[in-house]
């Protein structure tokens, strides 16, 4: 956006922030959160992420978005359209720009998607504002405009967004195994000494988390968020977490890496290979999507060769690692190439 301007060390949280939002249980713990009484009627087992096709090109380009769908108990479907907002100002059309997305989403529909006679299935905008300015900017496009005539106002749109202000919630009210929950305490922490706590916290109870890629997302954003929001402070940490010699095993990082083992020990213990292989190759192919999003299909490309060597799960957590750290494509190639 014209006036708007990034800091260059911006891309790489934006990165890392995202992530949570591609796995579904952050997804889900977001409804449950914030959704209200809707949430009570999805079924959460249908809960799926949608290619980036049906959001236009325009959209990938001047936004972090993604699309989820999820049914109703009693049938039907809602499209779950997620806006991740990381400027610092707050956005006066974001309003506006949610009606051009929906409206984008509902044109791309086919006819499959629709109804037995044909109707539009209903979408819930949703943005995610993680500014440290309170937002301002109007929550319904009708609110855009100035004084209507009341006969022309059944001519004028209206389209709301639910606006989850990330530095506004009250963390003492969240339930403390939900993922969004976890994120507001992250970003919430006012030192670097409180973050390392929360990811001790974090580490000691891994079943609060389902899925191991989603430790490792928290755990490459924390050790960014401390470089960049701490200073020295946070560097300082950060080279304690990062010190081989280190043998504690109350840090996010290193509890990840040792779920990570048990698990691989379970599955050889009951003798399942075959599954340990089948789920190396589902994260296989979530890193290469990730490299395609970010770095582009070329890159995603040569990366396959890296990945089919690969063979063991600590390796694929390592290239995960490495999408959200490396600024471009150049440095993550060099990166997963030596590593």
């Amino acid at each position: 956006m014209p006036g708007k301007r990034k800091r260059p060390d911006q891309p790489q949280h934006d990165a890392a922030y995202k992530n949570f939002f591609t796995h579904s249980q952050t997804v889900a713990d977001t409804l449950r959160l914030a959704a209200g009484e809707l949430a009570r009627r999805l079924d959460f087992a249908t809960l799926e992420r949608l290619p980036a096709s049906f959001v236009n090109k325009h959209l990938d380009q001047r936004h972090t978005d993604m699309l989820w769908r999820i049914g109703f108990t009693g049938g039907g479907w809602v499209y779950i359209l997620i806006l991740l907002e990381f400027q610092s100002t707050v956005d006066r059309r974001m309003a506006l720009r949610v009606l051009d997305y929906t409206s984008t989403i509902w044109m791309r529909l086919g006819r499959e998607d629709l109804g037995p006679d044909g109707e539009y299935p209903l979408v819930l905008p949703i943005v995610i504002y993680n500014g440290k300015s309170r937002w301002t900017a109007a929550t319904d496009v009708g609110h855009l405009f100035g004084p209507v005539p009341e006969k022309l106002l059944g001519y004028q749109p209206r389209l709301r967004y639910l606006l989850i202000e990330i530095r506004s919630l009250d963390l003492d009210s969240l339930p403390p195994d939900n993922i969004l929950a976890m994120i507001v305490s992250f970003e919430q922490a006012p030192t670097a000494q409180a973050l390392e706590e929360l990811a001790g916290s974090l580490a000691d109870r891994p079943e609060a988390i389902e899925a191991p890629e989603l430790v490792g997302a928290f755990a490459a954003w924390v050790m960014y968020v401390l470089t960049q929001r701490f200073g020295s402070a946070g560097r300082e940490l950060r080279r304690k977490l990062r010190a081989e010699e280190e043998g504690t095993m109350s840090t996010l990082i290193e509890r990840a890496r040792k779920w990570g083992e048990e698990r691989d020990q379970l599955w050889l213990q009951k003798g399942i290979e075959q599954e340990r292989q089948a789920s190396m190759q589902r994260e296989r192919e979530l890193v290469h999507r990730q490299v395609s999003r970010r770095f582009g299909p070329g890159t995603a490309e040569q990366l396959m060769q890296v990945l089919e060597r690969i063979s063991d799960p600590e390796g694929i957590v390592l290239v995960a690692d490495a999408v959200v750290e490396c600024e471009t494509a150049e440095e993550f190639l060099k990166r997963v190439r030596e590593g």
